[in-house]
């Protein structure tokens, strides 16, 4: 969701604005973002909390010390607790049929915010979710859809999330580590090797999508989702390289929540931002309850939702032809083994020597001194070296398999 708070960052400092491009940070609002979607999953609601933030910022603030809970038409409050950037339940709870619910917040400043009352929408789970080897628009990559049907036509306003997960394999792995021992008299770099004790040669990544996907079912005949399109992955694209995994949500929504991320939707389309007709400001479903003036960003979304998860592997679509290739360069040096010792630091040796303090075993230990490069395999007299990226994916990307891994 940055982006989308990256975006309506963008609309309110552009509202004033007359001329494209023409941003102006003395027109900055300080504004509340909230971002609230219970379900009827019986789990640990999240509420995030945040304000917007000035263009030449990276990230949105966190709104903290606030008070936060929903109320539910029979009493029953559920209270959350700040943990992590986000505002966590205390206790799992679901939004249950029937049943209206109201999110308050009060900020540290004294300031009381809530919501209207909402109910839970129809219930219409995914059926199936696919991928399928497409050529689009010339690309050859991909494409995963979802279907659903409800047979009541109740749901209509659909909204999609998804959270992808892929393998990651180090092209330059190996179970060796170099450890070095330099004598200050004679000069001399001494090396042994011992054996890591831990695997870097796997590591797992997991990206949320960033998108706003959105289905409206109220014009056509059957309340159907049919080979929707969810994401499409080029061949190249090195999430794919070896095994991937994609999670998909599909959200039923209300006609004032899917309005609002409609909304959302065509102002991040090109150039609805920075254009001479400024879209002015979006409502939500919160607001200030002592100034019903204030701008508040965000909607208090109750929807069911429904998930699937999806695997495939590189070669089941591509058997044969050539992976994509690792995320980053990695160009291999050569460190010689056997180059005579000299003082590296006093009397470098001339040009037209063998380059002992560039290439020998001094230079290694230095690169490494600095992290700048990685062993990877000893031959012919030389130290293969690599990016230290290349070489050990944790450097990036996390070991642990993910619990649903298969």
């Amino acid at each position: 969701m940055k982006k989308i708070i990256f975006l309506l960052t963008l609309i309110i400092v552009t509202i004033s604005c007359t001329e494209p491009y023409g941003f102006q940070n003395n027109n900055f609002e300080d504004v509340l973002v909230i971002e609230a979607t219970i379900t009827n999953e019986l789990r640990k609601q999240e509420i995030k909390i945040t304000r917007t933030f000035q263009l030449e910022e990276k990230v949105a603030s966190f709104e903290t010390n606030a008070t936060v809970y929903i109320t539910d038409d029979l009493g029953n409050q559920y209270n959350f607790e700040e943990e992590n950037g986000k505002y966590i339940s205390q206790f799992e709870f679901q939004a249950i049929p029937e049943r209206q619910y109201q999110l308050f917040v009060n900020t540290s400043n004294g300031k009381q915010y809530s919501s209207t009352r909402e109910k839970l929408t129809t219930h219409s789970p995914i059926t199936e979710i696919n991928a399928n080897r497409v050529n689009s628009f010339g690309v050859e990559g991909i494409e995963i859809t979802t279907n659903s049907f409800d047979p009541t036509k109740t749901s209509n306003y659909y909204r999609f999330e998804y959270e992808e997960t892929y393998k990651i394999v180090t092209p330059y792995w190996t179970s060796d580590s170099l450890n070095f021992n330099y004598n200050t008299t004679t000069f001399d770099v001494a090396i042994t090797t011992t054996t890591k004790s831990y695997d870097s040669s796997i590591c797992y990544n997991t990206v949320n999508s960033n998108e706003i996907l959105l289905k409206n079912n109220t014009a056509v005949s059957e309340d159907r989702i049919e080979n929707f399109l969810v994401r499409f992955i080029p061949q190249k694209n090195t999430i794919i390289a070896h095994r991937y995994s994609i999670l998909v949500k599909q959200y039923i929504q209300n006609l004032e929540a899917y309005t609002f991320y409609k909304t959302l939707k065509d102002l991040s389309s090109s150039g609805s931002v920075l254009s001479p007709n400024q879209p002015g400001f979006i409502n939500g479903n919160i607001k200030n309850k002592d100034n019903n003036a204030e701008r508040v960003i965000g909607f208090f979304d109750v929807s069911t939702v429904s998930s699937k998860r999806l695997f495939f592997n590189y070669n089941d679509f591509f058997d044969g032809e050539a992976e994509p290739n690792y995320p980053f360069d990695c160009p291999v040096e050569k460190y010689y083994a056997f180059y005579p010792v000299v003082d590296c630091e006093k009397t470098p040796p001339p040009k037209t020597t063998p380059p002992y303090c560039r290439w020998g075993k001094y230079a290694l230990f230095k690169d490494y001194q600095y992290n700048l490069q990685i062993y990877f395999e000893f031959l012919d007299g030389n130290y293969l070296t690599t990016r230290p990226i290349c070489g050990e994916c944790n450097r990036l990307w996390s070991t642990e398999v993910p619990d649903f891994w298969e």
